[in-house]
């Protein structure tokens, strides 16, 4: 396998090309004309989309890996999967966060989470040299005044962290069909994946520039730290009547071998693995709140009129 992934990406781009964005979204806020800050109301409740940067930690190290599907006098020829590549460096994965906010208070914010990885829908051979995964965050967040249309958000998130590695991938040579735990795989596009469960706090800070009065641009950063990680080995492919099938293996099953330059990973060595989830993190997106009834112009004029 080629040590160059052709979607890897260099992380300093990925840094350079989200401070133009803040830059755009900064700007954007103030040529539409910042609205005066009145904070959110108690009950209200916000949709939020972002474009974020969640870090993977991704070490430059040598990777062998090797699956055998069968001993040596098995009654069916005998197939072999194995990759050898050098990992590069790399800080930040790319993801698409989904949220929803509600506001506990006039400045008191409670939210939930869902932020995929772009990459977590890509083929298992686009996924090789890759993390990817997906995250569930539920946060707090308290949203202090600094101008009219201006605020300084602080809080914290904690996290279920559901992660990926793509080892390697193929299919069989010399009969039609891998083995794996007695199930036969027959697609060219196996999969031999890391997969990881950790959980994990990030204090962060944010700025939100009102654009309109429903509508909020908001950049944040902030540290996630993770732990209590457990991680395993999956193999992933198609059985015969086109279902994919995913079997679960150990680090020290003796007809797998993943070394990380040059030493073996076996159970339990978690920290071994050349990637993990702690470290900085970036935001930059939009809230669009959802008015209720009782704060509709029409509903308070009414409202006013029967008084």
């Amino acid at each position: 396998m080629s040590s160059v992934n052709p979607f890897d990406l260099d992380p300093m781009n990925d840094l350079t090309r989200n401070a133009l964005i803040t830059s755009v979204f900064l700007i954007a806020g103030s040529k539409l004309g910042a609205q005066p800050a009145s904070e959110s109301k108690a009950g209200q409740v916000q949709v939020t989309i972002a474009h974020s940067l969640l870090p993977i930690q991704r070490q430059g190290a040598q990777v062998a890996f090797r699956y055998i599907d069968g001993p040596a006098n098995a009654a069916y020829p005998v197939d072999t999967i194995s990759a050898t590549y050098r990992l590069s460096q790399r800080a930040f994965a790319q993801a698409i966060t989904l949220g929803v906010q509600y506001a506990v208070t006039d400045h008191l914010r409670t939210s939930f989470s869902v932020r995929p990885y772009l990459n977590s829908f890509r083929s298992n051979t686009a996924k090789n040299a890759q993390v990817y995964g997906v995250q569930f965050d539920l946060g707090a967040d308290y949203t202090l005044r600094l101008a009219d249309g201006v605020g300084l958000a602080v809080g914290s998130a904690v996290s279920r962290v559901i992660g990926g590695y793509g080892i390697a991938s193929g299919g069989p040579r010399n009969k039609d069909y891998l083995m794996v735990d007695q199930t036969k795989l027959y697609d060219q596009d196996i999969g031999f994946h890391v997969v990881d469960q950790a959980w994990a706090v990030s204090p962060r800070v944010g700025l939100q520039v009102r654009a309109k009065p429903n509508i909020v641009l908001f950049a944040n950063t902030g540290f996630q730290l993770a732990f209590a990680r457990n991680s395993r080995i999956n193999i992933a492919g198609t059985v015969k009547d086109g279902d994919v099938k995913w079997t679960r293996r150990n680090f020290s099953d003796p007809d797998l071998s993943l070394r990380i330059d040059d030493k073996r990973v076996e159970n339990g060595m978690s920290k071994q693995l050349p990637y993990g989830f702690s470290g900085m993190q970036l935001d930059l997106g939009a809230a669009f709140t959802f008015k209720s009834k009782k704060d509709r112009p029409g509903n308070a004029a009414r409202g006013s009129r029967a008084k």
